[in-house]
């Protein structure tokens, strides 16, 4: 069963479900809340086209090796300008949601692209669109231009995705939640891809 606005805000209101920094009027939806772009952007160097890799250990290769530039943008520059990240055609960038979120145990939730996005041909995840229960973190959106127009990401300007909760059959008990396992190295991240930073 998906939770509406009321059940939201409920579970919010009763510390269940928490937003680090506290969710603005703006960002409430139907039965889902909207999310803003953190101020982080990895993407992959260039002159790796070609590297092998193996899919079951792509990402341990990867986040142990230099094989990702990061950029974190300020609020503004020098020039009391925005920054904005500039993500080209056919390019993918993975980013960070500015809200830091915590899951409860009895849910689990859902990270999907806007509409609004999705009409100039931007995506928000590739294949990783669930948000386990004991999740606690910022979200990392898979980002990718499809369109044919060069795309400037502003964040806490841009809200381009969409968290939505659902209820679990079940709660998992305490032992079980995402976190509790080695191989859940994402909790509390604060890079999307190297470990180390957890």
């Amino acid at each position: 069963m998906v939770l509406s606005q009321p059940d939201i805000r409920k579970a919010v209101n009763e510390g269940r479900i928490a937003f680090s920094p506290a969710l603005e009027e703006e960002q409430w939806s139907e039965a889902s809340v909207d999310l803003r772009l953190g101020f982080s952007f990895t993407v992959l160097r260039k002159d790796l086209a070609g590297v092998r890799i193996s899919v079951a250990d792509g990402l341990k290769t990867l986040g142990s090796a230099d094989f990702w530039r990061t950029r974190k943008l300020k609020p503004q520059d020098d020039l009391g300008k925005v920054e904005t990240f500039t993500l080209e055609p056919k390019e993918f960038v993975l980013a960070m949601t500015y809200e830091r979120v915590k899951i409860p145990l009895d849910l689990i939730a859902r990270i999907e692209g806007r509409s609004t996005y999705a009409r100039v041909g931007l995506t928000m995840h590739q294949t990783a669109p669930w948000i386990q229960p004991g999740w606690d973190g910022p979200i990392v959106l898979e980002i990718m231009n499809h369109g044919p127009f060069k795309m400037d990401l502003t964040p806490l300007k841009d809200r381009p995705c969409q968290l939505t909760f659902f209820n679990l059959s079940t709660p998992l008990p305490k032992n079980r939640a995402y976190g509790t396992r080695e191989t859940d190295v994402y909790q509390r991240q604060t890079h999307p891809i190297r470990q180390d930073q957890n």
